[in-house]
């Protein structure tokens, strides 16, 4: 709590932190239903789904925090016989996700949440947990995003110990113009929010003649290391995503073979994307 902050102003910033995760909840919901999202990222990442698999092939529940519908939750059912619980704070992309895995063998292993909500398991311990797709990078303000870290941390030492898989956007990769814009408004003293830390940006999507703007948090690998440090995560290992746009990887099988062979010599801080492993 910053000095000489009471409670009548505390209230008011959660009100305005409650009713911009709602906006942003909103875009991300118009932006899923639009179509385009899944034309850009038609399936998981070969190379982030390996590294799950590398410390998780042999979790007993996972958590796909922010699973969208189910880039990484189809993959698991078919490579894992644990409980997955798929959270999501957008009701169309569950449903698109219960959708696709209606005809699935074991379909009774993954359980849809719908947030927001604190508790992303209903109660039921994990010993993995992903956040997969920049979707920490969505959660507006550092202290939300390893409160969010924390909680997800307390389910993975409920019954042991546990391992975390999280990727985020490279800030060195990622929307150049966008951050030039919010580092003058922050020196203007004019940020528009939810942007207003260093680090955020506001950017859009144009489909179908329709603007949707959406709000992004962009990561160094240091930045990264540093929120999972603070939220009480050890072992953080970081490296390289992906070296080639994450949309290009996803959609071509020739790219995506390019990408495995120079990803493993790119270092953290020159990949399209940042991804980290940590243990609990």
């Amino acid at each position: 709590m910053s000095e000489g902050m009471g409670m009548n102003e505390l209230a008011d910033l959660q009100r305005a932190t409650d009713s911009e995760v709602a906006m942003i909840a909103r875009s991300y919901e118009r932006y899923f239903a639009s179509g385009y999202y899944d034309q850009r990222y038609p399936r998981h990442n070969a190379g982030s789904l390996a590294a799950i698999l590398k410390v998780g092939r042999n979790a007993r529940g996972i958590l796909d925090f922010g699973c969208g519908d189910g880039r990484y939750i189809l993959p698991l059912l078919h490579t894992t016989t644990a409980r997955l619980y798929a959270y999501d704070i957008c009701p169309v992309a569950l449903t698109s996700l219960e959708r696709r895995i209606a005809d699935e063998p074991g379909r009774d292993r993954v359980q849809t949440i719908l947030g927001p909500r604190e508790d992303y398991t209903v109660g039921e311990p994990v010993d993995l947990a992903l956040i997969m797709f920049g979707v920490l990078g969505h959660i507006p303000g550092r202290a939300n995003r390893v409160a969010t870290l924390r909680r997800i941390r307390d389910l993975l030492t409920r019954e042991g110990s546990g391992h975390l898989v999280v990727s985020v956007p490279n800030a060195a990769r990622r929307f150049r113009t966008e951050q030039q814009q919010h580092r003058a408004a922050l020196a203007a003293g004019t940020p528009r929010p939810p942007a207003r830390e260093e680090g955020d940006i506001l950017y859009s999507r144009l489909h179908d003649g329709e603007r949707i703007e959406l709000f992004y948090h962009l990561y160094s690998p240091e930045m990264l290391a540093g929120e999972l440090h603070d939220a009480g995560f050890k072992g953080i290992r970081v490296q390289a995503e992906s070296v080639w746009p994450e949309s290009g990887v996803t959609r071509s099988k020739g790219l995506s073979m390019l990408d495995r062979l120079l990803r493993p010599i790119t270092p953290p801080g020159l990949g399209y994307g940042i991804l980290a492993t940590a243990e609990t």
